[in-house]
């Protein structure tokens, strides 16, 4: 296709989107490609589309990859429809395969001291500094990966975190995890990186996933829980103590407050309470 080069500087300069989101773009629309197999993308019509997804449902891909793929192919005609390289826009009006809203997986409060207490007794300095940062301000894990000394801001008890489409965002922490991470960053050069691995290099967001994976393991926690789900543990505790779904959102860094709204579902005695209050007798 003869505009995907200018649509990858579109994604990066005028988006801003980051570097590993942009990627993902491009290998959907390798794919797309691939599988259409037409040079030109004003011979691309609706039935190249639904033949994509249909191929997609066929190799087994799950409903909610297949709308990725669908949203990244979407978005690639849009751009050419505003750049007027095209007159029909092929994905226009096609709805998106159905996914079903699963529920966030979280660590209770008790699995989260327990993991807590496993780096304590068997980790370095840099495993509690690394699950006490997800634990306590709830950021991604590529978050955690990006940060640099100079974006703690002990005096202030702040850290500053480079968010998604690369926006800053300074967020409080509090009195504990500043103490830790005073320590941690001791004698530091403001330039390094926060998280480096035993070769004194970055640490790797995959790297840093398998490093909390293992301590999950370690610490007994056997159900289906992933690193993610300690960002969603965050979101769930700041609810079940009162914090409005504004102040979570912001919190969390959710583009929407309709993420943030997911985790109005769980079962927490202090809202059934509250709504057990107010029905009307």
């Amino acid at each position: 296709m003869k505009h995907i080069k200018e649509f990858e500087t579109y994604l990066k300069v005028d988006k801003e989107l980051a570097s590993h989101t942009c990627s993902a773009y491009m290998r959907d629309l390798k794919e797309f490609g691939e599988f259409s197999r037409v040079n030109s993308e004003e011979k691309i019509d609706r039935s190249h589309v639904r033949g994509f997804l249909s191929f997609l449902s066929e190799k087994m891909n799950q409903p909610i990859t297949r709308r990725r793929k669908l949203t990244s192919v979407r978005m690639f005609f849009r751009f050419l429809e505003d750049e007027k390289y095209i007159k029909d826009n092929p994905t226009k009006g096609l709805p998106s395969p159905r996914v079903e809203d699963k529920e966030p997986s979280f660590l209770t409060e008790g699995e989260i001291k327990k993991l807590m207490m496993t780096v304590e007794k068997s980790g370095s300095e840099r495993d509690m500094a690394i699950i006490r940062i997800l634990v306590e301000t709830g950021i991604r894990l590529n978050e955690l990966a990006k940060l640099n000394v100079s974006d703690l801001d002990t005096d202030n008890k702040t850290i500053k975190v480079k968010r998604k489409g690369n926006k800053e965002q300074t967020i409080p922490i509090n009195i504990k995890l500043n103490v830790l991470l005073r320590s941690f960053i001791k004698e530091r050069q403001p330039i390094e990186p926060l998280i480096v691995s035993s070769f004194k290099k970055r640490m790797s967001n995959r790297r840093l996933g398998m490093l909390v994976k293992g301590y999950l393991q370690m610490s007994g926690i056997s159900r289906n829980v992933s690193c993610h789900s300690i960002r969603h543990s965050f979101c769930t505790r700041m609810l079940e103590k009162g914090a409005d779904l504004k102040t979570i959102q912001i919190l969390a860094g959710h583009s929407t407050i309709s993420t943030t709204e997911k985790y109005l579902h769980i079962a927490n005695p202090r809202l059934r309470k509250e709504v057990v209050l107010a029905q009307i007798n």
